[in-house]
């Protein structure tokens, strides 16, 4: 994979499974709502959805440090090997995590293929989710990320 994606949900999703302490009910509902806009559209991401998400990572000092030392540690990466990302057995082992009834409107119109919407279906998962911290947690492919960031930042 050749293309130098936005780093902004994976470096958010590494820093969150880092953070010590809960969201606040305010951090929460503006994550439901980037899940929600990811997930009806996604094409929104850089007029409006990035703008929201940094808006939760911003003001918490926590997760904004961590955010910004995995951002900075994605943008050193040539190329990201297609392993790292979640498979749909994965995505689907978090989504039954979450056991709260979700009322949807309509099913999403595209499945995860993609850098982004893969990701995106995480980030929909863990934000629609009524204890994001413990299901992000429990992103098993995050791992493979943090040691994949170490390795060629030593080599860097």
């Amino acid at each position: 994979m050749n293309t130098k994606a936005d780093n902004t949900i994976i470096a958010f999703l590494l820093a969150f499974q880092d953070l010590k302490t809960a969201l606040g009910e305010q951090e929460k509902q503006n994550l439901k709502e980037v899940a929600k806009q990811l997930d009806t559209q996604p094409k929104a991401w850089k007029d409006y959805i990035k703008g929201l998400l940094l808006g939760i990572i911003t003001p918490n000092p926590d997760l904004n440090q961590s955010y910004q030392f995995y951002k900075s540690q994605l943008d050193n990466v040539e190329e990201i090997p297609d392993d790292l990302l979640p498979n749909e057995a994965e995505i689907s082992r978090l989504n039954a995590l979450d056991k709260a009834p979700m009322t949807r409107g309509f099913k999403p119109k595209y499945e995860a293929t993609g850098y982004e919407s893969q990701l995106n279906n995480v980030v929909v998962i863990v934000g629609s989710s009524e204890k994001p911290e413990e299901t992000v947690k429990q992103a098993t492919f995050l791992g493979k990320w943090k040691q994949f960031l170490s390795q060629s930042n030593q080599s860097n």
